[in-house]
């Protein structure tokens, strides 16, 4: 999984989330503002459309890229600003940095689940970890005063469907902007394989501007057991709604709320 922030000024002034947009359709913006979500399934191996242009898009290309996924989704988010906003993008995404470092609160995420028809727990338990090797359960990592270029996480994500597991979070800074990966660093398996170690990504790229915060989402994932997982569950939708479980708990660690993820059908 991976987190993009980052910051864009014009003439010290936030762009309007509509110099991001111009590359979407009509009926795609339509959507968007009605829904503040858009979503599409890349059946037909399009590769990534809606991507918006920043300083860290080469880096989301290229990591798709080298990952080719045989699965990928992606989607736009809008996020209002919370309302005590201090109008100052520094702050802003220094929460946003404490906020992705307090991993444990990832705990309890929920997700649409089509068997239950009805919202469950997607994560069910989800905390730090020492290293790759000891695996030591520890405290959510504080937030150094100055934000190191590069620093990274273990944790230990128990999911609903896909069983426990262990991921690695990679934190880079460049000026304003922040790129945090996440990586599975074991397997994903349901009766079996599903996924090898490093072989899901998935991203949000965070882009604050003056009317509203914009996310882009990617998920790219290469499958093992492809017959028997595409009989078990639809690995589109599976994999949609964990990127979209993140972008929520995102959402409600900023406005402190408890949302739950919407439920919209994906744009052809």
């Amino acid at each position: 999984m991976l987190f993009l922030i980052s910051a864009v000024y014009a003439d010290n002034s936030l762009i309007k989330s509509t110099d991001f947009l111009d590359h979407l359709g009509d009926y795609e913006l339509s959507k968007l503002n009605e829904q503040k979500m858009i979503f599409r399934y890349d059946i037909e191996e399009h590769g990534p459309e809606y991507i918006m242009k920043s300083v860290f898009t080469g880096d989301i290309l290229k990591v798709n890229e080298e990952l080719k996924p045989e699965v990928f989704v992606e989607a736009i988010y809008m996020i209002d600003y919370p309302s005590d906003f201090s109008n100052e993008i520094e702050h802003l995404l220094k929460h946003l940095n404490i906020l992705t470092h307090k991993v444990s609160s990832i705990t309890g995420a929920m997700y649409f689940s089509r068997t239950e028809d009805d919202y469950a727990v997607l994560f069910e338990e989800v905390y730090a970890v020492d290293g790759p090797e000891s695996k030591e359960k520890i405290a959510d990592p504080e937030v150094k005063d100055i934000i190191p270029e590069k620093e990274s996480i273990f944790l230990y994500m128990d999911e609903h469907s896909l069983g426990p597991g262990y991921y690695r979070m990679d934190y880079m800074n460049k000026g304003d902007e922040f790129l945090l990966s996440i990586t599975n660093d074991s397997s994903m398996n349901k009766f079996f394989t599903v996924v090898k170690p490093g072989d899901m990504k998935i991203m949000l790229q965070v882009i604050p501007c003056s009317d509203t915060i914009l996310v882009y989402g990617y998920c790219g994932v290469v499958l093992q057991n492809d017959g028997f997982v595409n009989i078990l569950m639809d690995p589109y939708y599976s994999f949609y709604r964990r990127m979209t479980a993140m972008e929520t708990w995102l959402y409600n660690s900023l406005h402190g709320t408890e949302i739950l993820p919407p439920l919209y059908e994906p744009l052809s």
